[in-house]
């Protein structure tokens, strides 16, 4: 009986110290995102598909820990149980600690996105690919696997990574429809905010960018909107992405006074905490229409619920082909799943 109490310790303590662990991550990952967001830890909302995901698969994890404690018995080994989770730890914190170093990375952009952005991204996509490794590893035990664990965890994880890719994908595609008719009060500042895009060479704008501006400019002359507010400062050798869409503005023949520039955000993220943080603190503001392309605005309206500012949404006229669509369809899944997971 003594044998059998002393097994039961060796199984409960490193149990329960992973489950702390696991729950302590999950603290830390929803601190360390609305931290990153500027936003205070009393906004969190468990409910939002982002958190709700990191939920789920600590759930998983941690129910991992406890089926695996009650089942392998002799067979349990306290240093997979505590491995895993402390290797979640370190590389949680250094993945945060990563958005507060200016690493001197060269001025390269990779799918749009600057590379030092790409290395954090990179750092907290680890995190999360360790964590579903620790829950392969774990149910494979459960489930009396023998050999190759590890390798086959490995492969498993990766598998679980390119369905919830594919899970996005789909997800963007049925929410591509977006309402185009609005209700505005005439008295109150109704504003379109434009999203930046790419700048070509010799300051011209993107057709992506010209076709956002275009959009704005429909709302404005069809007195949906009475302001027009430009953003984006993401264009490096040229004018920012908000003044090259004004110079392109002003050949509509708009009133100056009627369009507002926003030239220092160099992310959606930064431009929809823009919004709540820089437009709707002004007096007298009524309506708020964000503008962007249809492909992006799924990924815009996930945003705009993680940082509570309720916005209507006006996609662009913008024609793509076949392959430039399922490009920034996959390029917004991966981006869409990154903030999802981390708030990135």
């Amino acid at each position: 009986m003594p044998g059998k109490n002393r097994s039961t310790s060796k199984r409960i303590v490193p149990s329960s110290i992973a489950i702390m662990i696991l729950l302590f991550d999950l603290l830390m990952l929803y601190y360390f995102k609305y931290k990153n967001q500027g936003l205070p830890f009393s906004k969190l909302n468990i409910l939002y598909t982002g958190n709700f995901l990191n939920a789920i698969f600590t759930f998983l994890a941690i129910l991992g820990v406890i089926v695996y404690a009650v089942r392998m018995k002799s067979k349990f080994k306290s240093i997979l149980i505590i491995l895993f989770p402390v290797l979640l730890t370190v590389f949680l914190f250094i993945a945060y600690e990563s958005t507060k170093i200016h690493l001197p990375l060269p001025n390269i952009y990779f799918i749009d996105h600057p590379l030092s952005l790409i290395l954090i991204g990179a750092l907290f996509s680890f995190y999360q690919y360790l964590q579903f490794m620790f829950i392969a590893v774990l149910w494979f035990n459960i489930l009396g696997g023998k050999e190759l664990i590890l390798v086959r965890a490995i492969f498993d994880s990766a598998a679980l990574v390119l369905l919830l890719l594919a899970l996005t994908f789909v997800y963007i595609n049925l929410k591509k429809n977006f309402r185009q008719g609005f209700s505005t009060d005439k008295h109150l500042e109704n504003v379109a905010v434009v999203l930046g895009a790419a700048v070509w060479s010799h300051n011209s704008p993107s057709p992506s960018l010209a076709a956002r501006a275009d959009k704005a400019v429909e709302l404005y002359k069809k007195g949906i909107v009475n302001k027009i507010q430009l953003t984006g400062g993401n264009a490096p050798g040229e004018m920012t992405e908000a003044e090259v869409a004004d110079n392109y503005i002003k050949l509509s023949k708009i009133n100056s006074k009627d369009i507002w520039l926003e030239n220092k955000t160099v992310s959606t993220a930064d431009q929809i905490r823009y919004i709540k943080d820089s437009i709707l603190t002004k007096p007298n503001i009524g309506k708020i229409i964000i503008v962007s392309d249809s492909y992006h605005l799924t990924r815009v309206h996930e945003m705009c619920g993680f940082f509570g500012v309720k916005a209507g949404l006006a996609a662009s006229n913008l024609k793509m082909n076949f392959e430039h669509n399922l490009y920034y369809k996959f390029k917004e899944s991966i981006a869409l799943l990154v903030f999802w997971f981390f708030a990135l």
